[in-house]
């Protein structure tokens, strides 16, 4: 990213969750006409963010998680909208910090594959809200596990302000791929769900060689899979190479390049290797994804460098899933929070463990 010229830097020295930037937050310039909002470390709501210039008119390329952080964002891409407003938006996946600043673009179009406009209310701001002022009084109760999962949710959910947000649906909808010509500029939209959720899309710039991959490409912290199967996020991450993109805008962390993308490839297969050795075992997913994760294999490889190792959990989970596991299926949203309970206690133990 040195090589790039930035617009704008926030200036901050620290993340939203207060760790040292690898990466100066702000207004990146990719191409002639592409841009990257690019944030800091990657994890959780650390979400990057397209802009295309299209003449005239602007295309963004996802939201924020919340309307706190979409409406700084926009402050900083002033220099850029002040000339060419934003006249479309496209949510790559449905996921809230991709989409749930959109109410403040309720008049404008909104673009998403139709897998993501039905999985768009999964999960409700008022939901994140709530857990976060119940997960404040479980901190201190030890029973179940309670004060692991809380403190892990209190940190994953702490930099963000869920009140007041209203998810604001795509009013236009697709499947396989859409071309969007605005004012001669060529936006190509390819459908590459389900894998990381059930409507996941890539979004490619032809002619500036850039494209903006949502959440397919996690780049410094560890990729997560809530729908897959693996095998149509292996072939997502095939096509992201096909494109041979000058520059590749992950969902998370820096940006990318072929190799990069190779990286979370081999990843998914170690996964997929490992955690089905695990699965033939009768091993339960989130001691299948423990014991990778203590395994020589792991310690030795580039993933243990990556953060959010405890991923592997959730990873572990939609694995048994897609194998025909027969698992205990709990009414959403309860479901994911019981798996997420299951990935703070690995978190936790992991993070004592490679501490000493």
């Amino acid at each position: 990213m040195n090589d790039l010229k930035q617009l704008v830097n926030t200036g901050r020295s620290h993340t939203r969750h207060g760790e040292a930037v690898q990466f100066q937050e702000g207004l990146y310039q990719l191409s002639k006409q592409c841009y990257g909002w690019m944030v800091p470390n990657g994890s959780w709501g650390e979400t990057n963010i397209g802009l295309i210039d299209c003449h005239g008119k602007s295309v963004l390329i996802d939201t924020c998680w919340d309307l706190h952080f979409t409406r700084q964002m926009l402050e900083g891409m002033q220099p850029v909208i002040e000339k060419s407003p934003i006249d479309t938006v496209i949510n790559t996946h449905s996921d809230g910090d991709h989409c749930w600043g959109n109410q403040l673009f309720k008049d404008r179009n909104i673009i998403a594959t139709q897998s993501c406009h039905a999985q768009m209310h999964h999960m409700k701001p008022a939901s994140l809200s709530a857990l976060q002022h119940s997960c404040k009084a479980l901190r201190h109760v030890p029973f179940g596990g309670m004060n692991t999962f809380s403190n892990y949710m209190i940190d994953m959910l702490a930099p963000y302000q869920f009140g007041g947000i209203h998810i604001t649906e795509p009013g236009l909808t697709f499947q396989q791929e859409h071309s969007l010509n605005l004012n001669g500029k060529d936006i190509v939209l390819y459908e590459v769900g389900p894998g990381h959720t059930s409507g996941d899309a890539i979004v490619y710039v032809p002619d500036e060689q850039v494209v903006y991959a949502g959440d397919i490409a996690f780049i410094g912290s560890t990729p997560v899979m809530w729908s897959g199967p693996v095998e149509n996020l292996l072939r997502a991450l095939e096509k992201l190479q096909s494109l041979n993109a000058r520059v590749i805008v992950p969902g998370h962390g820096p940006l990318a390049n072929s190799n990069d993308i190779q990286n979370i490839i081999d990843y998914w297969h170690f996964v997929h290797e490992n955690i089905h050795q695990r699965y033939q075992q009768d091993k339960q997913p989130h001691e299948a994804a423990s014991e990778v994760l203590y395994s020589k294999a792991f310690l030795q490889s580039p993933y243990a460098r990556w953060s959010c190792a405890e991923r592997m959990v959730t990873n572990a989970f939609t694995l048994y899933r897609q194998w025909g596991a027969k698992l205990t299926n709990l009414p959403e949203p309860m479901g994911t929070l019981d798996i997420m309970r299951k990935q703070a206690k690995v978190a936790h133990q992991f993070q004592q463990q490679t501490a000493h």
